[in-house]
């Protein structure tokens, strides 16, 4: 059980990790192609190759039963459709640092609908724990200045950008349950699937899927929005939403900052300070709060116990 739940951790760690870096991908990609053609192209690919594997496997998932198919279509408008356009248009009329600060508030969002929904609890640690991961998002995000976040203004961008976290939420509650007929797998190819029809026919229907020949370095970027921030990462975490739910999973979010910073540092040579590295920690130590509760609990109680016996001591 515990060597399950390791492994479904360090998945969603990595998912994290490759969507830290996709924005330097999609950064290259939205000077060539519309946000619907990248949705669309990538997500035929990604479920294509998702569909490839379940035939190699003989997943029965390949084709899921009568009641499923409703909740995966919702999970690709959601998910796939709303998610990565609105974030991508979103990008173009607001900055990477509003997009981050609103994706921050993500865990608490899903934990609150989750609990609505799935009837899916936290205990007081867990919450602390996305407390202190918020925080340190906060100040990643902001380069430890208050005059930042007091600043920051809203606009149509972050609107798309919350509306972007809402159905990222949806997607990973429907999934929850989907996930409990067929495998992760599959799920993830289906919703894939038919996220990227109804872009594609979003697309044809507003002239916005116009696709054009990429150059060298814009292709590679797109490869890497397939394959690794989109059949990896896409798998893992609903892997990790199905063996962990929807409220533990979406702690990992905020792993996402930091990649990117780190990732700007690495390859556009962007200076990392204390501030954000401190916050970096402050993120790592909330996401550890989250997932191993009832570690910290168990440590926290026989802490007070060695000072009350400590005290007692002293007394006599």
């Amino acid at each position: 059980m515990e060597t399950n739940r390791k492994t479904t951790y360090i998945l969603l760690t990595i998912a994290t990790i490759f969507w830290g870096i996709q924005p330097l991908c999609i950064k290259w990609l939205v000077a060539e192609w519309t946000p619907v053609t990248i949705t669309s192209g990538r997500y035929f690919l990604i479920s294509g190759i998702l569909f490839f594997i379940l035939y190699l496997r003989q997943d029965r998932g390949i084709l899921p039963p009568r009641h499923c198919f409703l909740p995966l279509v919702f999970m690709g408008v959601t998910g796939i459709t709303v998610n990565n356009v609105a974030q991508f248009t979103g990008l173009q009329y607001s900055t990477v640092t509003n997009c981050t600060l609103i994706a921050a508030a993500s865990p608490a969002f899903t934990a609150f609908l989750s609990a609505i929904f799935i009837k899916e609890r936290l205990n007081r640690l867990q919450w602390s724990g996305i407390a202190i991961s918020f925080a340190g998002a906060l100040c990643v995000v902001s380069q430890g200045s208050l005059a930042v976040i007091r600043n920051i203004s809203f606009n149509t961008g972050d609107m798309l950008f919350f509306v972007c976290q809402i159905n990222w939420t949806i997607y990973s509650i429907i999934g929850r349950r989907v996930m409990g007929d067929i495998s992760a797998l599959a799920t993830t190819a289906w919703a894939g699937l038919f996220g990227a029809i109804i872009t594609a026919c979003y697309g044809i229907y507003a002239g916005q899927l116009t696709f054009t020949v990429l150059e060298a370095v814009t292709f590679s970027a797109f490869l890497y929005t397939v394959f690794l921030g989109g059949v990896l990462a896409m798998l893992f975490w609903n892997i990790g939403v199905k063996q962990a739910g929807p409220s533990l999973t979406a702690i990992f979010q905020n792993v996402t900052p930091v990649v990117g910073v780190a990732a700007g540092a690495f390859f556009l040579q962007e200076a990392v300070d204390i501030q954000e590295i401190g916050g970096a920690l402050a993120i790592f130590v909330g996401v550890y709060f989250t997932t191993h509760s009832e570690q910290v609990g168990r440590l926290l109680l026989r802490s007070e116990r060695t000072i009350c016996t400590g005290t007692s001591a002293g007394h006599k």
